[in-house]
């Protein structure tokens, strides 16, 4: 076989022909032709050793900024959650105060040195100063928790800090962080956060609100309150602890104020996986959505979600085995279960101290089992008065406790729990909080599965917004009449009519036993929904019904 024969046969891609000249590759990986061979590695760029050093260096160089630049962000952070605490009780002419400012100007110095204009970015207890993320330590994790806090109430996911930014714009944020959300309003601070001299606020933009979207936020909700129960039992109550009780305290109160039907819908989320843990925090919502329909102010809000937060730290105390009997308790168990509201007064005091406000939810936590009429309960009976507290706690335990799973007993659903508890009203729960929580849950509670006259199946939501807002709730359509689930559910108000007769569209005709059927309410709740407003609601329907002829006319 000549040369010229084998020249001229076809090769498969990347191989190459005897003979011919293999084509010279440049860095770029083009070949001279202007195509590159399949499957050829191009060979790296030859680096000189010098070039090799003033890489290393520059990479150490941006390291040891970036590493300065984290603590001082740290520090300043630190220093301004510090500084909206002070200016609660203290004005900007403390010596607290002036010791304060004088570290945040120093660090403030620094970083504006180095950086320039500063940009601080805050999100779920992480925080990034121009692009560069900050290692939270203990303390700075819990500054950056309460400070995005604030900055959401002022509709803000962070501040930039510009270089002719002074200690006066600095001092303002603050007080606007913490101080004044008990004297202004929420409109009133947000104006005067576009006015600081020198600070910016990061808005909130549409892709944070669809991230943290409502179902979304309830169940980070749910995973707080269980992360921060769970801390409660195993370690003692130190500062960190508490202020993240507050912290969440205030945000089940913001919640119960913005979107109550959000509040309770957490309610039902409920999987016998759970912890234990989750039986106190479901009490907690109960607690302050009655402190909300009792209209009580902001401050006792928080003071009674405090309180309904520690008012069974006694049973961390107790040897879990007790509570894991699938059979009726002995004597000595039922003694042992009966020591915890004892237990946990003693722990609340011990580690809170004897002020007004541990002594307070020592109380609760100790009277929370005993009957409103003094005839019974435990650890004690008395004849005296109990604190509001400590009926509130007990009328929402008892609730509770009647719809979770137990191991000697399958939970009740939500509607006959509200029945049980009200044949306790007025011997054991105080008459007055047993009527204000149904009139919070109505006579179907939030995640009760319902039957509807049309056939359809539905999970409740909370009151509805006609004439009978209890009878005639919100729903959550998941199957329509054949029993097909819908691809999303469908939220309506049954105090819906029809447009030309006064019959309602859909009636509640039985409830169903979620449990029985296999049916998990928290799926349904927590997915995406359609929202359906109300055409013609009940109301509007006999506020515009025609009048017939008067007789005067006749």
């Amino acid at each position: 076989m000549s040369d010229d024969r084998y020249r001229r046969t076809r090769t498969r891609p990347g191989v190459t022909v005897p003979g011919v000249e293999r084509p010279k590759r440049t860095h770029s990986g083009l070949t001279s032709a202007g195509g590159t061979r399949p499957g050829a590695r191009v060979p790296r760029e030859r680096i000189e050793p010098d070039n090799v050093v003033a890489r290393g260096e520059r990479w150490a160089e941006d390291r040891r900024r970036r590493r300065e630049v984290a603590h001082l962000a740290r520090s300043f952070l630190i220093k301004l959650d510090s500084l909206a605490r002070l200016l609660i009780v203290h004005h900007a002419g403390n010596d607290a105060v002036r010791k304060v400012l004088a570290g945040i100007a120093q660090d403030l110095d620094q970083l504006h040195d180095q950086e320039g204009d500063v940009a601080i970015v805050m999100a779920e207890g992480h925080a990034f100063v121009n692009g560069v993320w900050v290692r939270s330590s203990r303390r700075a994790y819990e500054a950056v928790k309460l400070l995005s806090e604030g900055l959401d109430d002022l509709e803000g996911r962070g501040i930039v800090l510009e270089e002719q930014a002074g200690l006066r714009g600095v001092v303002e944020l603050a007080r606007l962080l913490r101080a004044s959300k008990r004297t202004d309003s929420d409109e009133d601070r947000r104006n005067a956060a576009r006015d600081l001299s020198g600070i910016r606020l990061i808005p909130i933009t549409q892709a944070d609100e669809a991230r943290f979207s409502s179902h979304e936020s309830t169940i980070k909700l749910l995973y707080d309150g269980l992360e921060t129960l769970s801390r409660m039992e195993l370690a003692n109550l130190d500062l960190f602890l508490r202020r993240r009780q507050r912290a969440l305290v205030r945000t089940l109160v913001q919640l119960a104020e913005d979107d109550p039907e959000q509040l309770l819908s957490i309610t039902a989320i409920r999987d016998p996986t759970m912890p234990q843990a989750a039986h106190t925090l479901m009490v907690t919502i109960y607690a302050v959505a009655i402190g909300r329909e009792m209209d009580l102010s902001r401050k006792d809000m928080m003071r009674l979600g405090v309180a309904a937060l520690n008012h069974n730290l006694g049973e961390a105390q107790v040897p879990v085995d007790v509570f894991r009997q699938k059979r009726k308790l002995m004597r000595h168990e039922r003694e042992t279960i009966e020591k915890h509201p004892l237990l946990g007064m003693k722990h609340l005091l011990v580690h809170y101290g004897y002020g007004a406000p541990s002594v307070e939810r020592a109380i609760v936590a100790a009277e929370h089992h005993v009957h409103w009429d003094g005839s019974g309960g435990y650890p004690f009976t008395s004849g005296e008065a109990r604190h509001a507290f400590s009926r509130v706690v007990a009328v929402c335990d008892v609730f509770d406790a009647l719809c979770c799973d137990r191991p000697h007993r399958v939970g009740y659903p939500p509607d006959q729990a509200v029945k049980l508890m009200m044949r306790q009203a007025g011997r054991e729960l105080d008459p007055v909080f047993c009527r204000a929580l149904v009139r919070l849950v109505g006579r179907y509670p939030p995640g009760s599965l319902v039957e509807l006259d049309s056939g359809e199946w539905a999970i409740v939501l909370g009151p509805g917004a006609g004439a009978s807002p209890m009878l005639r709730p919100r729903v959550l359509l998941i199957a329509d009449q054949d029993g097909f689930e819908h691809p999303k559910p469908i939220a309506v108000d049954l105090g819906e009519r029809y447009p030309r007769r006064r019959a309602w569209l859909r009636t509640i005709a039985r409830t169903r036993d979620a449990r029985r059927l296999g049916v998990r309410p928290a799926r349904y709740l927590l997915a995406d929904r359609v929202e359906v407003p109300p055409v013609r609601l009940d109301h509007d329907v006999v506020r515009n019904r025609p009048q017939g002829p008067s007789r005067e006319s006749e």
